[in-house]
């Protein structure tokens, strides 16, 4: 609660930080950044993209509604906050209660976070995998990391669905701009060495003593390509160790 509480009046303080300028002189804004310097929990992050260009699809992991989390920020574990990730900056994002802006916090500072029950971790420049944000899947040694990007993209023919990689109930024929999904999987081995896997074959190739017993248990629970969320989960269920 100590830890919901402070995070909560770090994020109000950046939230007056960013007001303009002309309205900060002579405020308590300019005693606060004085006194508060680098000591201040998230005074480094900053205010979330507003993309107020008009574009089909959406920025961020999944769409633009915030999830219930904790997060870990420079060391310290805030409980109960709401998050989201733009997947087109790589940034996770916390909700301001005092108002509807965000706070943007960026990899190198946020190794781990809960988002609606699901584990993801942050790389910075320089780690294991490029920097961004990863979806883990996995309990035992082996474990899958998946990352989504969303980039800027146009199109003169009409790209919803498939072309842009998913379904946006909103879309515009006269915008040709839009976020487009790109998923990407890497495997962590027992020894924390990570590769790219590309689909179910790339996968099972992973698991070489038992991989016509996993195939069989994807095609049992009938997961397609489309799937390959669910199918990871499968099989590393089946083989943890």
């Amino acid at each position: 609660m100590k830890n919901h509480l402070h995070l909560s009046c770090c994020l109000f303080a950046l939230f007056v930080c960013i007001l303009p300028a002309q309205a900060q002189v002579g405020t308590e804004t300019q005693r606060y950044q004085q006194a508060a310097g680098d000591r201040s929990v998230l005074f480094r992050g900053e205010q979330a993209a507003a993309y107020s260009f008009l574009a089909n699809g959406n920025p961020y992991w999944e769409d633009a509604a915030f999830r219930r989390g904790d997060i870990v920020f420079e060391g310290n574990l805030y409980q109960d906050v709401l998050l989201n990730i733009d997947a087109h900056a790589q940034r996770v994002l916390v909700h301001l209660s005092s108002g509807p802006f965000s706070v943007s916090l960026s990899p190198a500072l946020t190794p781990s976070f809960t988002m609606d029950g699901r584990r993801f971790a942050g790389f910075g420049p320089g780690e294991a995998l490029p920097e961004g944000f990863y979806e883990i899947f996995g309990e035992g040694p082996e474990r899958i990391y998946k990352r989504v990007d969303k980039p800027l993209n146009s199109n003169f023919s009409n790209a919803n669905g498939d072309l842009i990689g998913y379904y946006d109930e909103h879309y515009r024929a006269d915008v040709y701009r839009h976020f487009a999904l790109v998923r990407t999987y890497y495997f962590r081995d027992a020894d924390g060495q990570f590769s790219r896997i590309k689909g179910k074959g790339a996968l099972l190739r992973k698991f070489p003593e038992r991989k016509k017993e996993l195939r069989r248990a994807i095609n049992k629970a009938g997961l397609g390509p489309k799937e390959f969320d669910e199918c990871c989960k499968l099989v590393l269920n089946l083989t943890s160790r």
